[in-house]
């Protein structure tokens, strides 16, 4: 049944009570696991959490960033794609190390020093001659003569071009000059911030971890910008740097920033990682935790699968998150799909077809007519089966007796049933056969209402119910 109103519950990580809750990928004891770590890594560290968009990147470390709170840790949490319409993201971590720091008895009373050297840091960081050009071009304009030249034309104005030319150019070589000079001056204040930050995180009882979250989604110079920064300014003993990202993604921003291959552009973003730790979509042994998770995302959608409407659905989506490893939010996509197409009208077999279409639209833009379309969706047990080849010699085997007279195909629909109690594929394999071998006798079952005749074009009836609109 579908109650009348639909009910989506949006994540709500800035206001997060209780830690893990609803926990339904055993990422707690990863978050368990990944704390005692870094209260070990008292050496400091850059980690690396890698995961595709979609696999619950951001739910994982929001609810470890509390978990870390509530257990007395020192951790910050900075949404990277936020904060990339700056030019440089020094002053952001500074920052945000700062505000931590005031909070600790042991370390508040040195963040003024720090935030005096960050800030000649900075500005030592900012970039020399567009502030030399921005300073010339207000100049030129505040004293009228760019639109003198304009209205002169060229050759009135040539000596004043001259003169102003001569001018960029002499406050240009001043500016390199003053940045020679003050090279090594830089230097120095640089190495003072950097102790002066590795003596006051050191008064900390445990390690400060710090969480760049969306770094995969952020303007490529940005994000590049953000983690040489961290190495150069920030790579200390007692802060762990956590960095959320698609590691292949990102590794292709390197690419097309730098030009590398591929390779090269993984080879570089090494250099900065320590240590890269996988969030697996589907972790092993939590099949029982999969079907929860399941039953609560369609759930909040009003959907009760305990009726016999959607008794097998549940079998079809744990199969394709197995078979294709399906993210949290495929799982969630679908769930708002089917609730938009979901009809009462609809027995047990359209809605596992409708959950097999939406999550593979290709089997109807793929097929030229009704054969073709079952075709498609038959040849899900060959793959199965190509996955799983011993298991099937070994039903076979045992079976052998209750095959006889049945066809081959008719066999592996059985095999698949068996392995994943899909009812759909034996009416399919049967609606199938009727349709290639009207003469042979098999039993015309087909999937109920949508069985194509005269009157019901069965392709075209599921291209325009999935592609036709609202």
């Amino acid at each position: 049944m579908v109650n009348d109103q639909l009910k989506w519950d949006k994540d709500n990580f800035e206001n997060i009570e209780e830690a893990w809750k609803g926990d339904l990928w055993d990422r707690e004891r990863l978050g368990e696991q990944l704390t005692k770590y870094v209260d070990r890594l008292q050496c400091g560290a850059v980690l690396a959490l890698d995961a595709k968009w979609g696999e619950g990147k951001t739910w994982f470390v929001r609810n470890w960033a509390k978990h870390l709170d509530d257990t007395n840790h020192n951790v910050i949490y900075l949404d990277a794609f936020a904060n990339d319409y700056l030019d440089d993201p020094f002053l952001v971590i500074t920052s945000e190390i700062a505000n931590i720091l005031k909070k600790d008895k042991s370390t508040k009373n040195r963040v003024n020093k720090l935030i005096e050297l960050s800030a000649s840091v900075g500005t030592a960081l900012l970039p020399s001659l567009p502030k030399v050009a921005l300073t010339i071009g207000l100049h030129l304009v505040g004293a009228g003569l760019l639109s003198g030249v304009l209205q002169q034309g060229y050759e009135n104005a040539k000596d004043g071009i001259d003169a102003l030319s001569d001018e960029a150019s002499e406050r240009i070589k001043e500016s390199i000059q003053e940045k020679i000079a003050g090279h090594e001056a830089e230097k120095e204040t640089l190495k003072e911030f950097k102790k002066h930050l590795a003596d006051t995180v050191e008064k900390l009882e445990n390690p400060l971890v710090f969480i760049i979250d969306e770094l995969d989604r952020c303007r490529p110079d940005f994000a590049i910008r953000l983690i040489e920064r961290i190495k150069h300014f920030f790579d200390i003993p007692k802060i762990v740097f956590v960095l959320v990202m698609d590691k292949a993604q990102f590794s292709k921003v390197v690419c097309h920033n730098y030009g590398y291959d591929e390779k090269l552009g993984e080879e570089y973003l090494d250099k900065f990682v320590d240590f890269t730790i996988r969030l697996n979509i589907l972790p092993p042994n939590l099949q029982d935790s999969l079907r929860e998770n399941l039953y609560s995302t369609f759930e909040e959608l009003g959907f009760d699968f305990n009726g016999q409407k959607l008794s097998q659905c549940l079998d079809l989506i744990e199969f394709y998150i197995r078979d294709r490893n399906l993210s949290k939010r495929s799982i969630k996509k679908l769930a708002s799909q089917y609730s938009l197409l979901y009809s009462e009208k609809f027995d047990s077999y359209k809605n596992q077809l409708l959950i097999m279409l939406l999550l593979n639209p290709q089997y109807l833009l793929k097929s030229n007519n009704n054969l073709d379309f079952l075709k498609n969706l038959i040849q899900q047990i060959d793959d199965y089966i190509s996955k799983n080849p011993t298991d099937f010699e070994k039903y076979t085997k045992q079976n052998h007796m209750f095959s006889k007279g049945k066809s081959a195909l008719t066999i592996r629909a059985e095999f698949f049933y068996a392995q994943e109690d899909f009812s759909i594929f034996i009416e399919l394999v049967d609606y199938y056969e009727q349709l290639i071998n009207p003469n042979e006798g098999h039993s015309a079952i087909s999937v109920r209402n949508l069985r194509p005749t005269a009157n019901l074009d069965f392709l075209g009836s599921w291209k325009n119910y999935i592609f036709g609109g609202i």
